[in-house]
């Protein structure tokens, strides 16, 4: 099913609840009423475009979006990366992690626990630096990019900062940062000793399917939108210079 504008809002959440999170990221509240997606979108100055790209691409992992629908302005993509990197550092992770430093509670191996917890703390490292290289790269080099098209010129500060990148150069040294995660679930399947209080321990096994899931859809949405929308934005810098 392909989410357009004249879709209601609450609709579409009652459809896909990932979208949820989506919308939250974009600071949109709850109470839709009967409000279209357009009419929402209009409401909480969120581009309509960019929203049905975004809502499309989270709830069909086969979703591409065509040329022609990469139409919204980058700096709309840039924000609600930056939303969502913000929500696992601050909220989803540190929220796990209380979970996985609880686990000692419920468990007659004590040790255990410690030794989960100082391989999530390794996990958190290099999903720090994934975030990071984002940050100080990505997504400057994005709205630089953007600021020379809309200039018509090829920016001092964009040749002196980035040279030759790109963004398949990006691409190619994009870490896979999910491995770590599924090694965490299947050690809490497989192989940690059976739990005292079996409800908080399948409850953080949950926590971490959605935290994996939200890292697959966040991984998408680069690789099906972000990347495609910049590798246009470099075609067409190049026809200005």
């Amino acid at each position: 099913m392909v989410i357009n504008s004249d879709m209601k809002m609450a609709d579409l959440v009652m459809l896909d609840i990932q979208i949820l999170a989506l919308i939250q990221r974009l600071n949109i509240p709850l109470g839709f009423r009967d409000k279209t997606i357009r009419e929402v979108c209009t409401e909480h100055d969120v581009n309509e475009t960019f929203f049905i790209q975004l809502a499309n691409a989270c709830h069909d992992s086969d979703y591409v979006p065509k040329e022609q629908q990469l139409t919204f302005p980058p700096e709309c993509m840039i924000r609600y990366l930056q939303s969502t990197h913000k929500d696992f550092l601050h909220y989803r992770i540190p929220s796990i992690e209380k979970q996985i430093a609880e686990i000692e509670q419920f468990t007659d191996s004590p040790r255990n626990p410690e030794l989960l917890l100082n391989f999530f703390r390794e996990y958190i490292s290099e999903f720090q630096s994934h975030l990071d290289l984002e940050e100080r790269t990505v997504f400057p080099y994005t709205l630089l990019l953007s600021q020379c098209i809309r200039e018509k010129t090829l920016l001092p500060q964009f040749s002196t900062e980035f040279g030759e990148y790109n963004i398949d150069r990006y691409m190619h040294e994009h870490n896979d940062i999910e491995e770590k995660l599924f090694d965490l679930k299947n050690i809490l399947i497989k192989y940690m000793p059976p739990p005292t209080d079996s409800r908080k321990y399948n409850s953080l096994i949950h926590d971490l399917f959605h935290l994996e899931k939200d890292l697959n859809d966040h991984t998408d949405l680069e690789n099906k939108v972000l990347a495609p929308l910049v590798r246009l934005m470099e075609k067409e810098l190049q026809r200005i210079i």
